[in-house]
């Protein structure tokens, strides 16, 4: 129990500080303190309702004169947010426009994205996030996350101390070094982590106030923006080596022992050469994953099971041909493998089913280079080649995977072939940004008689073919890695396993549709999106209770009802105080009624006797 002294010290450092506590609170029901009046109702973007504040909150809280006149609704304003995004030109200014409103009214910018998800998905994240990042410099206004540099090695507990909020649950942190696939972006690829915690409010549900972008700060080899004067980094070339890991290591232990050991740490955007062995390393240490590897591949093969709809064939009954064996399509073909194994097969035999061609061709174990340490499992005894084509006509694959950042890879020659190799070809094109896809959907049903199963990785308008519109589906992550975090968040989860990634790859599969795929997309419409995730977020927690790996007990009765009482409420809250009265207050005793009973109780105890007049 508190002393006299330490209430009042409390009360002191509130009255002191109001914002600082404030920002501290998670949740609508959390109570604001006495000390929160006037303009901090408008200043801070976790209150601010805009012309939204009623008349009589306005004079109850001491606002009343501060704002025009007029009350407008939440709805009314999102009709204007809508008319004032349309004049803007650019997607770049229209991400301005957006990033502006969620740092002054935090409830209206997520309604806004709630009322449609596939138009403004691609203005917050990608493809527009990637020129963001790359303009960073000129972008960024106000903190809206940690920068933790090599130089803080030793302190970084402390640094994660200054962060206003206390309740974090989930942390998404970046190196900056293969930022989508516009590569080292240094201190600039805080747009990714910004933008993917963003998506976790938005299409999700997680709490704003429980998650926290941050940025590792080891310096860049991009030479061009050591250079810029614009460059808000450290100016001086990448650390690697020993003191990476030590700062890396340092990292994690410090978000436990401020955090908790439940707290969610999601890799983003780490280059080839960290970003495998930095799973592999703390997967089974910590509750973290990476977005890139898992979420990525979970999202593909969620995509492949919906494609089986179509083709009357199940996974294993594939020929996959990948090109592009990074991280990101390792771990597409790792998860496809597991996927294959749970059809009946041993992994060898799936492993079989699988091949890989990287920047120096076919991964086989006879080429000089050799095999990659992370992709050696996927190594084959064969004659080494770099000429994918050949290898298209000659394995006939019926799955082409593009995992590769090479625009145009699959050129017309290769999909023709495909279209000759099986009736329904299945065609991901998955690279980032758009301009780095390995075909357009139109290329590709152009050059396969429109009968391929089409998907990328960025969105692309329909395409017309035979005259038919097709609205091809994008393989984006986002529908995925937020239900995942959604899930893993709720049941204090210790591990995030890649038996969760395959648990997320059926639910999504689940939620497509006869039309979607009479539409020729293999996934939901994105609008459809928080109601994905939402049961995407029902099938982790089941699974974390199966594998013994969830730290909430007992395991609740109704799973799905969890999930809707944690949610972000993105309605406006009414801030008048909740009054009540007491059963009886009102007695209905009139005040002549009160004198008679004084009077008559006087006379009887002669309590005036003595007095004078």
């Amino acid at each position: 129990m508190r002393s006299v002294k330490a209430n009042f010290l409390v009360k002191e450092y509130i009255n002191k500080n109001p914002l600082r506590v404030l920002v501290r609170a998670y949740s609508d029901e959390e109570v604001i303190p006495n000390s929160i009046r006037g303009f901090d109702y408008i200043r801070h973007p976790r209150l601010n309702k805009g012309l939204a504040f009623t008349l009589e909150e306005r004079q109850t809280l001491g606002i009343h004169g501060l704002l025009a006149s007029t009350v407008r609704t939440q709805e009314e304003q999102i009709a204007i947010c809508k008319y004032s995004l349309e004049r803007y030109g650019s997607p770049l200014n229209k991400h301005l426009y957006l990033a502006e409103l969620l740092d002054t009214n935090e409830k209206l910018f997520y309604e806004l994205m709630s009322t449609d998800v596939e138009k403004y998905l691609p203005l917050v994240y990608t493809p527009t996030v990637g020129l963001v990042c790359q303009r960073f410099g000129l972008v960024y206004k106000r903190p809206r996350g940690l920068f933790i540099t090599i130089h803080d090695k030793g302190k970084i507990h402390q640094i994660l101390r200054n962060w206003p909020e206390s309740h974090v649950r989930a942390i998404c942190f970046t190196d900056g070094e293969r930022i989508l696939g516009l590569g080292d972006l240094g201190a600039f690829g805080m747009g990714i982590p910004i933008g993917k915690l963003c998506l976790y409010t938005a299409l999700a549900g997680v709490p704003p106030a429980h998650c926290l972008p941050i940025t590792l700060d080891v310096g860049t080899n991009n030479q061009s923006l050591l250079e810029d004067p614009m460059y808000i980094g450290v100016r001086q070339k990448r650390v690697t080596g020993s003191a990476y890991d030590e700062l890396i290591e340092e990292f994690m232990v410090a978000c436990v022992k401020r955090y908790s050991q439940n707290v969610l740490l999601q890799f983003e955007d780490f280059a080839l050469a960290n970003a495998t062995r930095l799973l592999d390393r703390y997967k089974n240490a910590y509750c973290t994953f990476n977005d890139d590897i898992q979420g990525t591949a979970s999202v593909v093969v969620a995509g492949m099971y919906a494609a089986c709809r179509i083709t009357k064939k199940k996974l294993k009954e594939n020929i996959y041909l990948f090109l592009g064996a990074g991280s990101a399509g390792v771990g597409i073909a790792s998860l496809l493998c597991d996927a294959m194994v749970e059809e009946g097969i041993s992994m060898e035999e799936a492993i079989k089913k699988v091949y890989m061609v990287d920047h120096e061709g076919l991964l086989s174990t006879k080429r000089q280079s050799g095999i990659p340490p992370h992709a050696v499992k996927f190594g084959k005894d064969m004659e080494p080649t770099k000429d994918f084509a050949s290898l298209v006509t000659s394995l006939k694959p019926t799955c082409l995977v593009g995992a590769s950042t090479v625009g145009g890879a699959f050129t017309p020659a290769i999909l023709q072939q495909m279209a000759k190799n099986t009736e329904r070809p299945q065609i991901f094109a998955l690279s980032n940004p758009t301009v780095k896809a390995e075909c357009t959907p139109q290329q590709a049903y152009d050059n396969t008689e429109g009968r391929c199963i089409y998907a990328s990785g960025s969105p692309f308008p329909p395409t017309k073919y035979g005259g038919k519109t097709y609205y091809t589906g994008q393989g984006n992550n986002s529908y995925v890695f937020p239900g995942i975090a959604l899930g893993v968040i709720i049941c204090h989860a210790r591990h995030v396993p890649d038996s969760m990634f395959l648990s997320a790859a059926k639910t999504l599969a689940l939620c497509v549709t006869e039309k979607d795929l009479n539409l020729g997309r293999i996934y939901p419409h994105l609008n459809e999106v928080r109601n994905i995730s939402n049961k995407i977020a029902a099938s982790i927690i089941n699974r974390a209770y199966d594998e013994k790996l969830a730290g909430m007990y007992p395991k609740p009765k109704d799973v799905d009802c969890l999930v809707q009482q944690y949610l972000y409420n993105t309605k406006y809250i009414n801030y008048m105080p909740d009054c009540y009265n007491y059963p009886g207050s009102d007695s209905g005793i009139k005040v002549k009624t009160i004198e008679e009973m004084i009077a008559k109780s006087t006379k009887k105890t002669g309590s005036n006797k003595g007095c004078k007049k």
